[in-house]
């Protein structure tokens, strides 16, 4: 799927979007709709994180601060943000999840190494 212009290409003037189409069953909704500048399908704690971590000038330290969380926290929200934008190994996105799941508590630190060297 192609990203949508933002301008015409022939008066530059400002383009919109016609319609949208259901890949599964095929509905379509018709109508002239605006194109959020800059928008990106990822989660909101995502988002929130790229804001954050934007206004901060990339400071993890400062992060920190501002999220009320650790270090690691702040790693990992990095890798995640990297998986997000698929700039990122599936291999990589598989520790993401072991580290999330050890920072929630559903795993302890043995458990976590154990399938961190798998």
């Amino acid at each position: 799927m192609q990203k949508p212009l933002k301008q015409c290409p022939v008066c530059s003037d400002k383009l919109f979007i016609k319609a949208f189409k259901c890949t599964a069953c095929r509905t379509e909704i018709s109508g002239e709709f605006d194109v959020p500048v800059g928008h990106l399908d990822l989660e909101r704690e995502i988002i929130d994180f790229i804001k954050i971590f934007i206004y901060a000038e990339g400071n993890i330290k400062q992060s920190e601060k501002m999220l009320n969380c650790s270090y690691p926290k702040i790693k990992n929200l990095l890798k995640k943000t990297k998986t997000a934008l698929g700039i990122q190994d599936e291999k990589t996105s598989q520790n993401i999840s072991v580290i999330d799941r050890l920072d929630s508590g559903e795993i302890d630190v043995e458990d976590a190494l154990k399938q961190l060297r798998k």
